[in-house]
């Protein structure tokens, strides 16, 4: 999943590109763009890590959380985009029959309806949405298990993460800096998802 996440996200690089080859983007195609790159980061340091047993259970804790915030805002977005979609058609169908004259020629059945293209796009944006919930899904019940995991195990639960921040706290200069706030950033949806768990 974190695999098929990571190349969704790099697309993101492209919206991004846009700005410099001229195409028009509003200011919230450009965010959704932007939010996309941003999980790069998160993502593929999970997926990097997801056989090390030492940092595989924060690094997807984590990206858990991320993951399903980003599938919140992504649902925000795909009602958004159908909504400027179809705002946008509408606007076109309305210029076309104002510039139809009895000159022109009626080329209505050479395309689907539009009631065929209304069902088409909502049916394919409807099961894409389903497939990112399931996904979502998936990736809570991976780190479940592997929180279930980590607290049969106290050995790798208590040495290396004590050894993990020891290392950190003895390090300085910015990367030292990010690497810490990271490190607390996933501890902190470790224990939110711990806690998330235990009451559900």
């Amino acid at each position: 999943m974190l695999g098929i996440a990571i190349l969704n996200k790099a697309g993101g690089v492209y919206g991004v590109l846009s700005l410099f080859t001229g195409h028009p983007i509003n200011f919230w195609q450009w965010l959704y763009n932007m939010l996309a790159i941003s999980t790069l980061p998160i993502y593929i340091p999970a997926l990097i890590h997801l056989n090390n047993k030492e940092k595989n259970i924060r690094k997807m804790s984590l990206a858990t959380v991320v993951y399903t915030l980003d599938t919140l805002i992504g649902l925000f977005y795909t009602v958004y985009f159908i909504f400027f979609w179809f705002s946008s058609e509408d606007d076109s169908v309305k210029v076309n029959k104002r510039s139809y004259t009895p000159d022109t020629p009626d080329l209505s059945g050479q395309s689907a309806s539009e009631g065929r293209e209304l069902f088409v796009t909502f049916s394919l944006t409807l099961a894409i949405t389903v497939i990112r919930l399931y996904f979502n899904l998936v990736v809570i019940s991976f780190t479940k298990a592997l929180l279930k995991q980590d607290a049969s195990d106290e050995r790798y639960k208590d040495n290396t993460t004590r050894r993990e921040s020891n290392d950190l706290s003895s390090s300085k200069g910015i990367s030292a800096s990010i690497n810490k706030f990271i490190f607390r950033l996933e501890s902190k949806c470790k224990d939110v998802l711990n806690n998330f768990f235990k009451q559900g």
